[in-house]
């Protein structure tokens, strides 16, 4: 009798617990960086577990559940899945920008029939595209993006009910900014290749028109290749301070996202 009354008396502290690391294993499940498929599933598991016991003792207090029922459970799990998924998908947002972009730079450059498989998604996707998205990663990491979303993975307790997180309109007004962002992104880092390729597309297809002797395939495959890698190169000194600008604008947005749902 006694040890049931001991573990009714623990099951709140348990379902507390189980709803911490639910939503800290949804997050990491999505989240930049900590998704990759590179990374193996206990490790995943591990940083769950951790992340979950650091973060009971802080935010435990902002969880109150008072219906134990099968039905306001399983509402509760699915509202923390769907809000996990879209502080998550805040950043994917911009890195499917930059591989958005990167994309037709490689296409006009003739790398698109190169193909490698990325470990952030398990996919086929271009060199080029790869090597954007590894170089945004790279600078994420450097301004402590993970550390910032930790914090808002912890302050998200605070600032949105275990299982009060509601898909109205005001979150999809927020999502509507950050898929316009995707495209934003896209154009301002990777536009001066994509306008230099261009105008060497016109300029190749002037010659072949004036003077068809010139094999231009021969020519113009090489050199594209060229000047497409040295705009890039050259663009690097401002993309890095652009990325910078639209990574903090996607914090805002995380935020916006937990004070609006």
């Amino acid at each position: 009798m006694v040890e049931l009354l001991n573990l009714s008396a623990a099951l709140p502290a348990l379902l507390t617990f189980f709803i911490i690391l639910l939503r800290v294993s949804a997050i990491i499940v999505f989240a930049p960086i900590f998704s990759s498929t590179s990374i193996p599933a206990q490790v995943k598991i591990a940083f769950s577990l951790i992340f979950a016991m650091v973060l009971y003792p802080v935010v435990k207090q902002y969880i109150h559940i008072t219906d134990f029922s099968i039905m306001n459970i399983a509402v509760i799990v699915t509202r923390e899945v769907i809000l996990s998924a879209a502080l998550a998908f805040c950043v994917h947002f911009l890195w499917a920008g930059i591989e958005l972009g990167a994309q037709l730079v490689g296409f006009m450059m003739g790398f698109s029939i190169a193909n490698v498989l990325s470990p952030e998604e398990n996919l086929q996707i271009s060199i080029l595209a790869e090597f954007e998205s590894i170089v945004a990663i790279l600078i994420f990491l450097i301004i402590d993006g993970h550390y910032i979303f930790i914090r808002a993975m912890a302050d998200s307790f605070r600032m949105v009910p275990v299982g009060g997180f509601i898909l109205n309109q005001s979150v999809f007004d927020v999502l509507n900014k950050l898929a316009l962002m995707m495209f934003g992104v896209a154009f301002k880092i990777l536009a001066p290749a994509v306008i230099a390729l261009l105008i060497t597309n016109v300029v190749f297809g002037i010659i072949a028109r004036t003077m068809p002797q010139i094999n231009i395939m021969i020519v113009a495959f090489p050199l594209s290749i060229g000047i497409g890698l040295f705009v890039l190169g050259v663009s690097f000194s401002f993309s890095a301070y652009i990325l910078v600008k639209y990574y903090n604008s996607v914090f805002m947005h995380i935020y916006s996202l937990l004070g609006v749902g």
